[in-house]
């Protein structure tokens, strides 16, 4: 800020006009309006300059510093640009020097007041009902319409033309038909049927998700579960489809038990098409199962689905049997249990597994093991390693630089080198066999446990379990998941780890507007001074 209002004072002496002043708000807008599409890269690059100028023994400290050099690289630009607004306002205000201090004063006045204001509203209405994404999109789209005012007609037909198809962007980014609820402001991609606030999240029911068959459940604005209503006990997501590894690495499977129950898709498919298998779920909002009930076809009077409420580690302690299959899928973008996946409670799940039990566990992040997006489900794999002999580890899409990796523990002791593709190749049982199985040809999915590299990520524990730090929270990047449109993979080695070098249709738009925008801007800025020369 103090930059800014030292160029902007030396900027507006020398030939100010209204139409410069509206170019540095039009510029900021634009910046703000890009920040959440170059957030991933600003991390990611921050995190590896430090890493290579810093050793192990600082590791502790300066990982600290990673979000403080992202957030100054993110934001210096828009601050200085807006903070040159208010010594350019009052050059403008001020045609003589009888009236100087009275328009200063009111110009400090008036930007004193939006500061409280702008504070109060931020901490009590914006960050709690909207997304900060949101948040940054409606701040840009509102300095560049205030812009529009002073520009010429040029720009303000490239202002209209960055504001139309940046909307399209978005819509094309999401490979979705998006719809606006105006009465609640949240956007839902299809048609909205019921909408509340739990005690967890803010929950929508969504018709048309994808396919007009398709019904979909959101939670704080992300899919958890997705149900085809011709067949509702179908498996849609993909991830969800490698659900069934339980029962192929553990083909005696009898008691399965599901950690989240979200719409409640894996249950309905293992009760519906496995007549021998019973199983529990255990999930923490009531009213998620109650929006089950009525919207995804869950039959609680079905008595191989037994349904508890409250939290899994606590039911897990306090249960006196054991499990087959131990399904746990209670994570979700914007949060992430830690309780849920330390050494203690997989040490927990261990001693709830029967001999041969299996663990099914959903993680999100990129299988690149040199991008941070992979450092969650790394140490939770690390961790995996300390309490079970084997870990398999599944990947759900070679495309995505970001996906659905699931992790598979095993009970069984000292497994062979045979034992996941002999495992595997029970799927081709008659009793096993479902139409699920028959597509998903998991042993094409197996990522080799020795590839991945975990020497730079912790265990996680009850007293020590950064899972924060581990999200990238900045950018939730790593929770981009099944439905984000990575347009290109650049290659993929020996078939199985994709360098994550991705591209997405509003980064380019971004880079084409940025361009466009800096020719005009240089045109502008340079027309008085081409008169003065003359």
């Amino acid at each position: 800020m103090s930059s800014g209002y030292h160029l902007g004072g030396k900027l507006a002496d020398k030939n100010p006009t209204f139409e410069k002043f509206c170019s540095i708000l039009f510029s900021a807008g634009l910046y703000v309006l890009f920040i959440p599409f170059i957030s991933s890269f600003t991390i990611d690059l921050t995190t590896s300059i430090i890493n290579v100028y810093s050793d192990e023994s600082e590791n502790n400290y300066i990982n600290n510093l990673h979000s403080l050099f992202a957030t100054f690289l993110l934001i210096i630009i828009p601050t200085i640009l807006l903070g040159m607004i208010s010594p350019y306002a009052i050059k403008l205000s001020a045609k003589t020097l009888d009236k100087l201090g009275n328009i200063s004063g009111n110009l400090y006045s008036m930007a004193t007041i939006g500061s409280i204001a702008g504070t109060f509203l931020t901490v009590f209405i914006l960050i709690p009902l909207f997304e900060i994404d949101q948040v940054l999109y409606s701040l840009g789209i509102l300095l560049i319409v205030s812009s529009l005012i002073g520009l010429k007609l040029i720009p303000k037909i490239l202002g209209l033309i960055i504001l139309i198809v940046f909307s399209f962007s978005l819509i094309f980014n999401d490979m979705n038909v998006v719809s606006l609820d105006f009465q609640n402001f949240h956007l839902h991609p299809g048609h909205l049927i019921y909408e509340t606030e739990t005690l967890y999240s803010h929950l929508d029911v969504i018709d048309n998700y994808d396919s007009i068959n398709n019904r979909a459940l959101f939670l704080n604005g992300y899919p958890h579960s997705i149900m085809d209503k011709a067949d509702p006990y179908s498996l849609e997501s993909d991830y969800t489809k490698f659900f069934p590894l339980g029962l192929l690495l553990n083909d005696n499977t009898t008691r399965i038990l599901f950690i989240g129950g979200g719409g409640f898709s894996g249950p309905k498919y293992f009760t519906q098409y496995y007549p021998n298998v019973s199983v529990d779920v255990v999930e923490i909002d009531p009213q998620v199962i109650e929006v089950a009930k009525k919207y995804f076809f869950l039959d609680t009077s079905n008595p191989k689905i037994r349904i508890h409420t409250g939290d899994a580690r606590e039911f897990i302690a306090n249960y006196e049997g054991k499990y087959d299959v131990i399904v746990l899928d209670a994570f979700s973008k914007d949060y992430v249990p830690f309780h849920l996946m330390t050494i203690e409670f997989y040490s927990l799940l261990f001693d709830k597994l029967t001999d041969n039990g299996v663990i099914v566990s959903n993680h999100i992040g990129s299988p690149n093991d040199k991008q941070s997006t992979s450092d969650l489900y790394r140490a939770n794999l690390k961790t995996f390693l300390e309490v079970f002999p084997k870990v398999y580890v599944f990947l759900t899409d070679y495309s995505k630089a970001i996906q659905n990796i699931i992790l598979a523990p095993v009970k069984t002791e000292n497994p062979d080198e045979n034992y996941i593709s002999d495992k595997l190749k029970i799927a081709d049982m008659q009793e096993l066999k479902t139409k699920v199985i028959e597509e998903a040809n998991y042993k094409d999915h197996v990522l080799e446990t020795a590839q991945i590299s975990l020497d730079d990520v912790p265990i996680l524990t009850d007293q020590h379990a950064p899972v924060e730090n581990l999200l990238n929270p900045l950018s939730s990047k790593t929770y981009s998941i099944e439905e984000q449109a990575n347009n290109k993979i650049s290659s993929i080695e020996d078939g199985r780890n994709p360098l994550a070098i991705t591209f997405s249709f509003p980064i380019v738009i971004a880079t084409i507007t940025s361009t466009v925008w800096l020719l005009l801007l240089k045109g502008i800025w340079r027309k008085d001074l081409m008169k003065n020369q003359k």
